[in-house]
């Protein structure tokens, strides 16, 4: 088991924990995701100085404020179909691009392109489908975050300059998951996993642990239901850089020529996905 800097508790797992299981054979842990699945963080880079706007940014806060639902339970402007619903959590990011939400350099710089394959939307309950389909684009609550931020020191010009990201500059990160549709996914699957651990011989030293077998029935339906939920996030992260670029844009661009906001990455911290590792390679 390995452990990332971000550690605090979680449900079985330490948050921040990564652990690896043989494929296929291995087991798949709801708890060890996550209860929200795909919960993620996006970098949005500018070339606006905090000197030039240091007046503003009260304003920016309040339009991200308006812009960007947060809070529990928060609903976006966003009330999808259970058609789009089933494209968002096929499609992921793809979906936002289609609908004029995101770029091609977007997608480019989030991790699997902003879509996982394998996703099936006819893994979620409906209880699940119900709770995603009018939380696309926002923020929720908890540790999730929309926030401003200074870029205060540069520790590798060259890295930096690649990014776009320059000392004295704003940027805008985003953090947050798959809502209620991700925590539904993962409370459904919990329910399952401990109702049929015992006909597979697992043993766990805590109920949290609860797992099945990859390559089990229960184990494929909640891959294919994961997946669906990461992709949801994917798209509600993308959904919410474009409203932050909007907060900018009305705040900025009667002011400043350059107010845009650039993606320099956003990658997955709750989700499973498959690798391949050399062990006990000569």
């Amino acid at each position: 088991v390995v452990v990332m800097t971000d550690m605090h508790q979680g449900y079985g797992f330490p948050i921040g924990g990564v652990a690896a299981t043989e494929f296929p054979s291995g087991v798949i842990s709801p708890g060890g995701i996550g209860y929200d699945i795909n919960c993620g963080v996006r970098l949005l880079a500018s070339q606006i100085s905090y000197e030039q706007v240091k007046d503003q940014i009260q304003s920016l806060v309040i339009a991200l404020n308006q812009h960007c639902p947060s809070g529990v339970g928060s609903e976006g402007g966003i009330q999808l179909t259970l058609k789009e619903l089933a494209q968002v959590c096929e499609k992921g990011s793809q979906w936002a691009l289609k609908r004029g939400f995101a770029t091609q350099q977007d997608l480019r710089r989030t991790e699997e392109n902003g879509c996982i394959s394998g996703a099936n939307i006819n893994k979620l309950s409906e209880r699940a489908k119900k709770r995603g389909l009018p939380q696309l684009g926002t923020l929720g609550s908890g540790n999730h975050f929309i926030e401003i931020d200074l870029i205060e020191q540069v520790f590798d010009e060259e890295t930096a300059k690649i990014f776009g990201l320059e000392q004295g500059n704003l940027a805008v990160m985003i953090h947050c998951g798959s809502r209620g549709l991700g925590h539904q996914v993962c409370s459904d699957a919990v329910q399952v996993f401990q109702k049929t651990i015992h006909q597979y011989g697992i043993k766990i030293p805590d109920r949290e642990l609860v797992c099945a077998p990859l390559n089990s029935p229960e184990g494929q339906d909640y891959l294919m239901a994961m997946r669906a939920a990461a992709n949801y996030a994917f798209c509600n992260r993308q959904v919410l850089a474009h409203l932050a670029r909007r907060a900018f844009e009305q705040v900025l661009a009667a002011k400043l020529k350059n107010w845009h906001l650039h993606q320099v990455y956003d990658p997955a911290h709750n989700i499973r996905t498959l690798q391949a590792h050399m062990v006990h390679a000569v």
